[in-house]
């Protein structure tokens, strides 16, 4: 199962319907008479699924994609700005070192 960090709960919610942080929310809440098992198996009835193993260039294309709608989920609320901009990615893979994927040119500040 994959892990966001910085803004993840808009990707959880996109994938799963729901972040983690909410799902504790509703569980706790006296409006909810199950318990947190309960939720999460009427929750995961309707989350996306996802393959476990992908090949690198799908891998890459989910990742730039997660990235690319965290940025515009950002820019598109009522909260501060707090990412953006040119996404670069870089790979590693078991049989080449680091390799740039997608870059910007290093003039890119001056212009």
């Amino acid at each position: 199962m994959p892990k966001f960090w910085g803004w993840g709960n808009l990707i959880e919610r996109l994938l799963f319907g729901i972040d983690d942080k909410l799902m504790t929310r509703i569980a706790d809440s006296e409006k909810w008479d199950g318990n947190k098992a309960d939720l999460a198996e009427l929750v995961a009835e309707t989350s996306l699924l996802q393959p476990t193993v992908v090949p690198i260039r799908e891998a890459i294309d989910w990742i730039h994609a997660s990235i690319y709608t965290t940025i515009k989920a950002v820019k598109f609320s009522h909260f501060a700005p707090a990412c953006g901009g040119a996404i670069e990615l870089a790979v590693i893979t078991t049989d080449r070192p680091f390799r740039w994927v997608q870059h910007k040119p290093l003039n890119s500040a001056l212009l």
